[in-house]
């Protein structure tokens, strides 16, 4: 068998080497087939961020019978100077029978700053360019010192180095094919490695998840026991200071413990509305309730909310306008939530609203089915960031609002908590002093058969104070 043939199947013996090993094994096998005492296998290199850099020589591998060697610490650069870089840079194999007799005329020349620095002597140098199909240089043999079979030193065989660069297309396929594998693998350890970190992340966030929906039921819990246990001694303040209000068990004596009781009648009421808007918002964001397309008894929510607030617009001097139109049937709703999202935000709006403004309240079919309401007003208003507090759990858009107007802000809240448990949506267009329109819109139930209520064309209230 020819020393070349045993020489590639050396090479492809081992097709699950690394990229290095390969390289060494080129090397080590190039230097048995023509007895070379040390050489160095460059790769060429390139930037492929920066096309205007020019290519270099990267030593991979470096073999030396005579003395050791530590790893390869520099590069050559892909130009005609150096015998390495002229092979690279002109494709031609280059065949030195002594390195330090080189004709003056040459384009390239000897480095002798690792010979001064070892004591080494370079002697005969056989630098073999290999080439891939595509006719380019991206890898350069450099043996060394060929012994002859004496043990002295003699020049290289022109046969065998053409023999090493005529395999060149082999060998460099090889590489190629081993650096691919190699990118493959780093790849796919990388890929592994990402795949850990997010399915840790996962893990982390579905147990930072678990924990936030246990914290919230906690206080979701929490905040009903509270609600509940509020409830009964604010009921029983309430009864018994009406009772001393009205003198139910004889006159009081002095005007003023009716006025005082009064007071605290009129406080236990704010403070049991307060709880109840507590209790209110969880149980929405809590609970689940059977929406219906019932749209009449809708529709006649919709209609006595709006009767029910006409004398308390009319007590402040609000024109209080509503106009339920073509009351469409097929939408998907639950009366009592309804009507206590409708009371919170009209009480809303007379409480923002100064005196002569105005509130208006319509309500009528949504584009592609369901219901839309718009309770728009002339209030106070609100700023993009107000409306985002506002809409916060127990926020309030404007503290000096709650000092000016009374109240804990709780009712924008509970309406879009209400709202999304009729799976609607609450949206608020607002603007400093110049008023609020809040939007509420709700899915149509899907039949083929929606229809709209058979009622009045259209309904139209006014109450002016």
């Amino acid at each position: 068998m020819h020393p070349i043939v045993e020489f590639l199947k050396e090479i492809d013996r081992h097709p699950d080497q690394s990229p290095r090993e390969l390289l060494d094994t080129i090397l080590r096998e190039s230097r048995a087939y023509t007895t070379a005492e040390a050489g160095t296998i460059f790769l060429v290199r390139s930037d492929p961020t920066d096309p205007s850099r020019n290519k270099w020589l990267d030593p991979m591998s470096l073999q030396n019978d005579a003395i050791p060697l530590e790893p390869a610490q520099f590069v050559v650069p892909v130009d005609k100077t150096s015998i390495a870089g002229y092979v690279a840079a002109t494709g031609e194999s280059v065949l030195i029978e002594d390195a330090y007799d080189i004709p003056a005329d040459a384009p390239y020349s000897l480095n002798k700053s690792f010979d001064a620095a070892t004591g080494y002597r370079t002697r005969s140098i056989a630098c073999i360019a290999l080439r891939t199909p595509d006719g380019a240089v991206n890898t350069v043999v450099q043996l060394i010192n060929r012994i002859g079979p004496a043990g002295s030193p003699v020049a290289f065989d022109r046969e065998q180095t053409e023999f090493i660069a005529a395999a060149g297309m082999i060998i460099t396929g090889a590489i190629e094919r081993a650096e691919m594998v190699d990118r493959l693998a780093a790849q796919n350890r990388d890929l592994s490695e990402r795949t850990a970190r997010i399915e840790a992340l996962q893990a982390e966030t579905q147990s930072a998840l678990l924990k936030a929906e246990k914290s919230d039921r906690a206080k979701s819990e929490f905040l009903a026991c509270i609600g509940h246990e509020l409830r009964t001694p604010l009921n029983a303040i309430i009864g018994f200071s009406e009772l001393l209000r009205n003198e139910g068990f004889g006159p009081l004596g002095h005007p003023s413990y009716r006025e005082f009781a009064g007071e605290v009648t009129s406080g236990g009421h704010r403070l049991l509305a307060m709880v109840e808007d507590i209790l209110g918002i969880v149980q929405a964001e809590t609970g689940t309730v059977d929406c219906t397309d019932d749209g009449d008894a809708a529709y006649g929510c919709i209609v006595d909310t709006c009767r029910a607030w006409f004398e308390e617009a009319a007590e402040k001097n609000i024109v209080f306008s509503a106009e339920i139109s073509d009351f469409p049937a097929d939408c998907l709703l639950h009366v009592p939530h309804l009507r206590s999202a409708l009371d919170r935000l009209i009480d809303n709006a007379i409480k923002f609203t100064l005196a002569g403004g105005e509130i208006e309240v319509t309500a009528g079919p949504a584009n592609g089915g369901g219901l839309i309401v718009e309770i728009s007003d002339t209030g106070v208003g609100m700023s993009e960031d107000d409306v985002g507090q506002a809409l916060a759990p127990f926020g309030q858009a404007d503290t000096t609002l709650s000092r000016s107007y009374e109240g804990a802000g709780l009712g924008l809240t509970l309406a879009s908590a209400l709202t999304r448990g009729m799976r609607g949506e609450l949206g608020i267009e607002s603007e400093t002093d110049k008023g609020t329109k809040i939007t509420l819109t709700f899915p149509a139930s899907g039949g083929a058969d929606s229809k709209r209520v058979a009622s009045p064309p259209a309904l139209q209230m006014w109450v002016s104070g």
